[in-house]
């Protein structure tokens, strides 16, 4: 897998992730933030977008494993024919945040949707985030 770190993970970054999506949305608005999510999946993450252009989502399926294991989410992963879903029973990220008192931006799970959808974009799967709350929520790769 390309996007995998080993290093030791500083968890402020959840806090900055979470700032920098609320100054991207006040400041310029959700359209732009919307944008900048869409270039990032696309662009960014392109290894994973290719494999899912050529039929394979395991990559995808890896890169959230990878980093949930790494940040001791919790999660279950159900496959189906013709879908996989990943239902994040405590969200790493969330659970880093309100134990700081840091309240999630509102389009903090927002950008998972976008990022998700755009990574799909033209390939044979639509990929779909089904948020439950700040710290659920499940993510499905379906075929089209």
């Amino acid at each position: 897998m390309r996007y995998r770190e080993t290093g030791n993970v500083h968890l402020d970054f959840h806090r900055t992730t979470n700032g920098t999506i609320g100054y991207l949305r006040q400041r310029y608005g959700i359209e732009m933030l919307d944008n900048i999510l869409r270039r990032t999946a696309q662009d960014v993450y392109r290894a994973i977008r290719d494999d899912l252009m050529a039929g394979n989502p395991e990559h995808l399926l890896e890169h959230w494993t990878y980093y949930l294991e790494r940040e001791g989410g919790e999660f279950t992963v159900e496959r189906t024919p013709t879908e996989i879903s990943v239902t994040v029973h405590s969200c790493p990220a969330a659970a880093y945040l309100a134990e700081r008192g840091i309240p999630l931006d509102p389009a903090f799970r927002h950008q998972t949707t976008v990022l998700n959808e755009a990574l799909a974009e033209g390939t044979p799967f639509e990929v779909t985030t089904e948020v439950i709350d700040d710290f659920r929520y499940v993510q499905t790769i379906r075929k089209r």
